[in-house]
């Protein structure tokens, strides 16, 4: 059993499901590919953005500590992204829907449990950082400013941060999260139904 592979096991067996099992591999196949474009697309623009970042520190050579803290805050919450979500594209990599049913079931819960992790653990740890940092490296520049300039910097900052925390990070998570769970589900069907024949 553990040598057949998902095409073979629904070409075998006389099933009356809706399920058509080379869309499904087919739908697994697309969304490990999407997420791992999105995953190198993302960990580029970061790496692009810490080098500007850094760029920044040198052409402008802030003088306070709180400045530079804040920017080494900032890289490493970057740089942590950039790691954990290669982690990620390496699982996606791995998978291959010609190994073994069992396999591949593994493989994709492999992946979503790395992806919950991404999502949760190392998500909250970076917007800590960043935005630690971000207020940090603010404060230089800041107190140059009126008190409303300096609120008005805040908050809009605060702002942007809260609506990518609150409102985008869930939404992207939920639809990411839902695509691969229907994905999981419908390859369990199929791996049930091969049992039950068996």
């Amino acid at each position: 059993m553990t040598e057949t592979n998902f095409k073979d096991l629904w070409q075998s067996q006389n099933t009356n499901a809706n399920l058509n099992s080379k869309d499904i591999i087919s739908k697994a196949e697309q969304l490990q590919k999407k997420t791992r474009i999105k995953l190198l697309l993302t960990n580029g623009l970061l790496f692009v953005t810490m080098l500007f970042i850094i760029g920044i520190v040198l052409y402008f050579k802030p003088e306070m500590i709180t400045t530079k803290i804040g920017v080494v805050l900032v890289i490493i919450a970057i740089v942590m992204q950039i790691v954990a979500s290669s982690k990620l594209t390496s699982v996606s990599d791995k998978n291959n829907a010609q190994t073994s049913n069992a396999e591949y079931l593994q493989q994709l819960l492999m992946f979503k449990k790395k992806q919950v992790f991404l999502q949760s653990t190392i998500m909250t740890a970076y917007f800590i950082l960043l935005g630690l940092g971000i207020v940090l490296y603010m404060i230089e520049y800041t107190i140059r400013m009126s008190v409303l300039g300096a609120a008005l910097a805040y908050g809009i900052t605060g702002l942007w941060m809260a609506l990518n925390w609150f409102y985008f990070r869930p939404k992207i998570i939920k639809k990411q999260q839902q695509k691969l769970n229907d994905i999981i589900a419908d390859l369990e069907k199929i791996n049930d139904q091969f049992l039950e024949e068996k």
